[in-house]
């Protein structure tokens, strides 16, 4: 379900996600660090809170990779 918001002429949609999406997205966001463990690289503390927003359902996966590329100038 998504519901848009209007914030002062800004419209933001935020997303009612259910248990088991969650659970879906908790584990590919565990495997993804997994893998970069295997790989000798750490996250940021600002990856691990975009990720945290990701699997609550704040953000989708798009803005997480936005901001993700855009943290290291890749946008």
């Amino acid at each position: 379900m998504v519901n848009l918001i209007d914030r002062g002429g800004a419209v933001t949609t935020t997303t009612s996600t259910s248990a088991a999406e969650r659970c879906r997205r908790a584990r590919v966001v565990s495997e993804a660090a997994h893998s970069s463990a295997m790989e000798g690289l750490a996250s940021s503390p600002e990856y691990r809170a975009d990720a945290a927003a990701y699997v609550d359902g704040t953000i989708d996966f798009d803005e997480l990779g936005r901001r993700t590329l855009g943290r290291y100038g890749l946008v």
